[in-house]
C-alpha cells in the first residue's frame, strides 16, 4: 500500500468523491499534491505548477464543458462525447489556453514523462502500510479498489514523485479489461553511487577523430568492465574543437541500440558521416550521420563476414568506402549511403589495407603486401613469404585498384607511417636517420620525411622534421598537417606545419595518454586517446561535457524479507549495496569496500549473503553476509571461479558457478561440488534446488536434492533458447530464462520442461515468483519494456506499466516479490546518461 501525506489523501478523496466537479478536484490536486511537488521552481504559478504534475504523470489536462447559463440542467454525455469525469483535450479553459497558444511561462511541450526523483525521506511506514491489502472484505473487488487506487488518484512513490496515473493515446492498454498498474520512476538519487569514490568506474576511450572544416567528431566507447557491455559515443564540436557535445545514438528503427558497440574509426566530408566498429559479437557494424549531431546504427548485411575486420574508412563524392582484411586478403567495402554495401576483395598485390584516404574521385589506400622468395640454402631450396608495406590507388570509386610506389628520399627509411590529404595534396610520413660527424666521433641523427602527392600516383619528399618514433600523423587542407612523435622523458611531442615544408613545434602529450586518433579543424589539433580507465580528448576536461562522463552504477539483483528490501550491485567500479525498510526509501548499506561487483543477493535462516566476483586481472570470488541487511562484512568463500547467484532452501544456502555449486549451512564453511556446465542462476523448490545455465552455446538445467549432488536434466530437442540467465519458483513449478523469445516451464521441480514462447520481439530480462503465480520483465524489439505475468508459466498477459516506453531505451532487470507487492528495479538508457529506475506494484491478479 502506497502511504500518503493527508494533503494527498484528501486530493485522491476528492477526485474519487466529486468526480462531477472537475475543477475542484484540479484545484485539490493543485495544491494538495502539485503545490509541493520536488523540482518544480517557486516562481511558476500553481497553475503552471499544476500542469507540470499532471503532464509527468501522464494525465490528459483539460476542464470539463463549459460552465452552463444559469438554471440551465446539465446535458447529459452520449456515447461520443467525453462525460466530466473524461475532459476533453480539445475544451479549452481560462487557465488552459487553446493549442498553439501557450500562455506567458507556460512550456510549449509536454515534459517528460519519466521525472528523475528527488526523494524526501518518509518516516517510516507501520507494518500496514508496507504490504497491500489482501483481497476480500467489503467494498470493491481487490482489481476494482487498484483501478480506482492507480486510475482516478495519483499513485505517489519515493518521497512525492508521481509515477502512474491514467495514460490515452498511444499507450492504451493491450486488453481494456487489463489491470493498470504503477509506473516506474527514475530514481539516480536514490540508489547512490560511492561519494567517496576517486574513479567513475567506467572503461573509456576515443578511438579516432575526424574533421571537415569546423566540425570534429570524436568516436569511441564506454563499458562498465563486463562483457558486452560497451556502449557507442560520438562527442561533436561545431567550433573546431572549444565545444563540445555529446551525439545522439539511434538504430535505423528510430530505438535505442544494443549494447556491445565498439566505434573503431570516423570519416566525415561535406556533411556526411561514416563511422565503423564492432559489435557484442565481434561483427562490424557501421553509424551514419548528416549533421555529426545524431548517428544512425546499421546492422550490415551479407557483404560483411564474422570474420571481416575494418581497418579504415572514406567519405567520397559518391558515397563511403571502408578497407580491411579477411582471412589474409585485403577487402574493399563501397556504399552509397553507409546502410547497404558492395564487397571487393582480392586487390592486386595487396595482402592487407589498413588506412584509406580521398580527394574528390582518388582514393589511396595503405597496407601490406606479401610475396614468396625462394632462396637456395645448401643443396635445399627455402621459400618464405616476405612482406612489406605499400600504397595503392583507385580512380572509379574503389572498383579497381593499381599499387603505387613512394620513393625512398633524404635519409628516409622503413615503411610509411600515417595517410591524410593535406595542403600539398596525399601526404605519407617516414622515419629518417642520418650519421653525421667524423668517423671517430660519429652520431645518428634521426627525423621524419614527409611525402606528398598531388594525385596520389607521383610522389616527391617535401621536408625533414625533427623528432623520431612517429606515432600519429593527420591534417587537413584548410588547416595543415600535425605529427606525433616520441619526446623527451615518454612524453609526446606534436610537430606542425602550415605548408608541408616549414615545421614548428606544436605542444606535449603527457606520456601517460594513448593517443589514437588525431585531426585538424580550421587550425585546431585535436587528439583523441584513452588516458588511464578515462577518455582522452586534447585540451578538453570532458567533466565539463554534459553528458560525457558518468559514475559507473549497476544493479544486478534484489531479495527482500520480512521488514526490508536489498539490492546488490556496482557503483564506481566497487560493490554496492542498497538497502530500503520499505522498498521506497533506498540508501547505500554499510559493507566493507571490495572492487568487483555482486550479482546475486538472498536471505535465508542464518541471515543475508550476497556474492560476487572481484575485479582485476585475476577476478576471484566475493561474498559479503549481513543479519539485518543494513550492515554487512565481508566472508570468507573457497577460491576457484567466482559464485554468480545463490539461493536459500531446504538443505541451507547454494551458490553456483562456472563449473561449480557449493553449499553452507551456517554461511561460514562451504563444501564446492563439480557442475558440467557453467550456471547463471539457482532457485529452491520443495523438493531441493534447481540451476540453470548453459554448456557451450545450448541451455542447461540441474537439480539437486540438497545442494550437494546435481544432475543434468534432460531439455527438449531443438530449442534455440541459448544460454538461460534466470530461473523461478512457485512451489515445484518453475520459469527459466534467456536471451530468446523462448521461456521454458517444468511443473515437477525441474525434472521435465517445456518450452513456452512469450511472443514476437519478446526478450526476457529477468523472472519472480509471486503468490499468484510468476512476473517477468522484458524488452521489445524497440528497446521499450514490458511486464507479463501468468499464474502458470504457460499462459502469458501483457499488463499496462506506463512508463517502460518512450525515447531512448528502458527495462526492467531485477524483480523480487514482498508480501503482496512486485519490486523491480532497471535502467532507462539514452545517449548521455544511463538512470535507475524502481517499480513498485500489487501482485497482478
Amino acid at each position: 500500500m502506497t502511504a500518503r501525506t493527508p494533503e494527498q489523501n484528501e486530493a485522491r478523496r476528492t477526485a474519487e468523491e466529486e468526480p462531477a466537479d472537475s475543477r475542484r478536484a484540479r484545484r485539490r490536486l493543485t495544491f494538495g499534491v502539485a503545490g509541493d511537488l520536488a523540482g518544480l521552481p517557486a516562481a511558476l504559478s500553481p497553475w503552471q505548477r499544476a500542469y507540470e504534475a499532471w503532464r509527468a504523470a501522464g494525465l490528459t489536462w483539460g476542464h470539463g464543458a463549459p460552465p452552463r447559463k444559469r438554471g440551465e440542467q446539465p446535458e447529459q454525455p452520449s456515447p461520443e462525447q467525453p462525460s466530466p469525469e473524461q475532459p476533453s483535450p480539445e475544451q479549452p479553459s481560462p487557465e488552459q489556453p487553446s493549442a498553439g497558444q501557450p500562455s506567458a511561462g507556460q512550456p510549449s511541450a509536454a515534459p517528460s514523462r519519466r521525472a528523475e526523483s528527488r526523494p524526501v525521506r518518509p518516516s517510516r511506514p507501520s507494518s500496514s502500510s508496507r504490504t497491500v491489502a489482501p483481497p476480500g472484505g467489503s467494498g470493491p473487488s481487490s482489481k476494482r479498489r487498484t483501478r480506482t487506487a492507480v486510475v482516478v488518484g495519483l499513485v505517489v512513490l519515493a518521497g512525492g514523485v508521481i509515477v502512474g496515473a491514467s495514460r490515452r493515446g498511444g499507450d492504451e492498454p493491450i486488453d481494456s479489461g487489463e489491470t493498470v498498474l504503477p509506473g516506474v520512476v527514475a530514481v539516480g538519487s536514490l540508489f547512490a553511487a560511492d561519494p567517496a569514490a576517486a574513479t567513475d568506474g567506467l572503461v573509456q576511450e576515443l578511438s579516432d577523430v575526424a574533421s571537415t572544416g569546423s566540425t570534429v567528431v570524436a568516436a569511441g566507447s564506454a563499458s562498465a568492465g563486463g562483457p558486452g557491455g560497451s556502449r557507442a559515443r560520438f562527442l561533436v564540436s561545431t567550433d573546431a574543437g572549444h565545444k563540445w557535445s555529446v551525439a545522439d545514438v539511434r538504430a535505423a528503427n528510430g530505438s535505442m541500440p544494443p549494447s556491445g558497440d565498439s566505434p573503431r574509426h570516423v570519416s566525415g566530408w561535406s556533411g556526411h558521416w561514416i563511422a565503423f566498429g564492432t559489435s557484442s559479437g565481434g561483427g562490424a557494424v557501421a553509424w551514419t550521420s548528416r549533421d555529426a549531431a545524431t548517428w544512425t546504427r546499421h546492422q550490415l548485411g551479407a557483404a560483411f563476414t564474422p570474420s571481416d575486420r575494418v581497418t579504415g574508412v572514406t567519405r567520397t563524392r559518391g558515397g563511403f568506402v571502408a578497407v580491411g582484411v579477411s582471412g589474409g586478403r585485403a577487402v574493399v567495402w563501397t556504399s552509397a549511403d553507409g546502410a547497404a554495401w558492395q564487397r571487393t576483395a582480392g586487390i592486386p598485390g595487396a595482402a592487407s589495407l589498413d588506412g584509406v584516404t580521398s580527394f574528390a574521385d582518388i582514393l589511396v589506400t595503405h597496407g601490406a603486401s606479401a610475396r614468396k622468395v625462394t632462396k637456395k640454402k645448401g643443396k635445399k631450396k627455402v621459400t618464405r613469404t616476405v612482406r612489406s608495406d605499400g600504397l595503392w590507388r583507385s580512380t572509379d570509386a574503389g572498383k579497381t585498384w593499381t599499387p603505387v610506389t613512394v620513393p625512398q628520399a633524404q635519409g628516409s627509411y622503413g615503411p610509411i607511417k600515417g595517410l591524410t590529404f593535406g595542403p600539398g595534396g596525399f601526404a605519407v610520413v617516414r622515419e629518417g636517420r642520418r650519421a653525421t660527424g667524423p668517423k671517430n666521433r660519429r652520431r645518428l641523427a634521426r627525423f621524419g620525411v614527409l611525402f606528398t602527392s598531388a594525385d596520389g600516383q607521383r610522389w616527391q619528399a617535401a621536408s625533414r622534421f625533427g623528432g623520431s618514433g612517429v606515432e600519429l600523423f593527420g591534417g587537413a587542407p584548410d588547416g595543415g598537417l600535425a605529427v606525433l612523435v616520441r619526446g623527451a622523458k615518454g612524453a609526446h611531442a606534436v610537430l606542425r606545419t602550415d605548408d608541408g615544408r616549414a615545421w614548428r613545434p606544436g605542444g606535449t602529450v603527457a606520456a601517460r595518454v594513448d593517443s589514437s586518433g588525431l585531426a585538424v579543424a580550421d587550425g585546431t589539433l585535436v587528439i583523441a586517446g584513452r588516458e588511464g580507465g578515462d577518455a582522452y580528448l586534447s585540451g578538453v576536461d570532458l567533466r565539463t561535457v554534459p553528458g560525457a562522463v558518468r559514475p559507473e552504477r549497476s544493479i544486478r539483483a534484489l531479495a527482500a524479507g520480512p521488514d526490508r528490501g536489498v539490492a546488490v550491485g556496482s557503483t564506481n567500479g566497487g560493490s554496492a549495496i542498497w538497502t530500503a525498510p520499505d522498498g521506497h526509501a533506498w540508501s547505500r548499506a554499510r559493507f566493507p569496500a571490495a572492487p568487483g561487483w555482486l550479482s546475486d543477493v538472498v536471505r535465508g535462516g542464518k541471515g543475508w549473503l550476497a556474492v560476487g566476483r572481484t575485479s582485476g586481472s585475476a577476478p576471484g570470488p566475493l561474498a559479503m553476509t549481513s543479519q539485518d541487511g543494513s550492515l554487512w562484512e565481508r566472508s570468507e568463500f573457497p577460491g576457484g571461479p567466482p559464485p554468480v547467484a545463490a539461493a536459500s532452501g531446504p538443505s541451507g544456502y547454494v551458490a553456483v558457478g562456472l563449473g561449480a555449486a557449493w553449499r553452507s549451512t551456517d554461511l561460514t564453511t562451504w563444501t564446492r561440488t563439480a557442475l558440467t556446465g557453467a550456471a547463471a542462476d539457482v532457485t529452491a523448490t520443495t523438493r531441493g534446488y534447481v540451476a540453470v545455465g548453459g554448456s557451450d552455446t545450448a541451455p542447461a538445467v540441474w537439480t539437486s536434492p540438497d545442494g550437494a549432488s546435481w544432475t543434468p536434466a534432460k531439455l527438449p530437442s531443438g530449442l534455440a533458447t541459448g544460454r538461460l540467465t534466470q530461473v523461478a519458483a512457485h512451489g515445484d513449478a518453475l520459469v527459466a530464462i534467456g536471451a530468446g523469445a523462448t521461456a521454458l516451464v517444468s511443473t515437477d521441480g525441474g525434472t521435465t520442461w517445456t518450452p513456452q514462447p512469450l511472443g514476437a520481439g519478446i526478450t526476457a530480462t529477468a523472472v519472480t515468483a509471486t503468490q499468484a503465480g510468476f512476473v517477468l520483465a522484458a524488452s521489445t524489439s524497440g528497446q521499450d519494456g514490458a511486464v507479463l505475468a501468468s499464474a502458470d508459466g504457460v499462459s502469458w498477459r501483457l499488463l499496462q506499466v506506463p512508463g517502460l516506453s518512450g525515447p531512448g531505451g528502458q527495462h526492467l532487470t531485477a524483480l523480487t516479490t514482498t508480501g503482496l507487492a512486485v519490486l523491480g528495479t532497471g535502467v532507462m538508457v539514452d545517449a548521455r546518461s544511463e538512470t535507475p529506475l524502481l517499480w513498485w506494484a500489487p501482485v497482478p491478479e
